[in-house]
């Protein structure tokens, strides 16, 4: 039987997630995967779609489609890749500016979700986010997958429990500023 811990969280996720995918967005950003190539190439830049297609968790025909959608809105382009066969792919200015949209609404819906919180509390769940993290990602491909929507800087410079695991480094503790 679920527990009440388990059916908070799942409720959270929920709240989170529906947040997440309600915001506004230029229509080729409609959908959750469009939004989730948009930002893996952001964080990839220059990678090649097959990079995109595994942080995404996409078949290759489905990554060959949302890129097209990403170039068609200008968004991103295509460029030569390592070699004659593969194809790179980098934001434009457009895509920059969607990028920083992006991440600023995600960052002022999850500040509103945790200004509930004290900052013991905050520590608290912190500690537990990164224990629960850490323990849950299960190889490369899924440590990309996780990451898929993060605004990466602010977790790669206090260590990031997701990126510490697919690396094999210990558990990080809580940032302490």
């Amino acid at each position: 039987m679920t527990q009440r811990t388990e059916n908070l969280l799942g409720v959270l996720a929920l709240l989170v997630t529906d947040e997440l995918n309600a915001q506004p967005a230029v229509s080729a950003l409609s959908g959750a995967t469009a939004r989730a190539m948009l930002n893996s190439v952001a964080q990839y830049p220059d990678s090649s779609i097959e990079v995109l297609r595994e942080a995404v968790d996409l078949s290759h025909p489905a990554a060959v489609r949302a890129i097209a959608g990403l170039v068609d809105a200008g968004l991103i382009e295509k460029k030569d890749g390592a070699d004659k066969r593969a194809v790179a792919v980098a934001l434009t200015a457009a895509g920059r500016r969607e990028i920083r949209r992006m991440h600023n609404a995600r960052e002022q819906m999850l500040e509103r979700v945790l200004s509930h919180l004290d900052a013991d509390e905050r520590s608290a769940f912190e500690t537990m986010l990164i224990k629960i993290l850490w323990h849950e990602t299960r190889d490369p491909a899924h440590a990309m997958q996780l990451c898929r929507l993060c605004d990466d800087k602010p977790c790669l410079k206090a260590g990031c429990p997701v990126e510490c695991r697919d690396q094999g480094l210990p558990m990080p503790s809580a940032e302490t500023s």
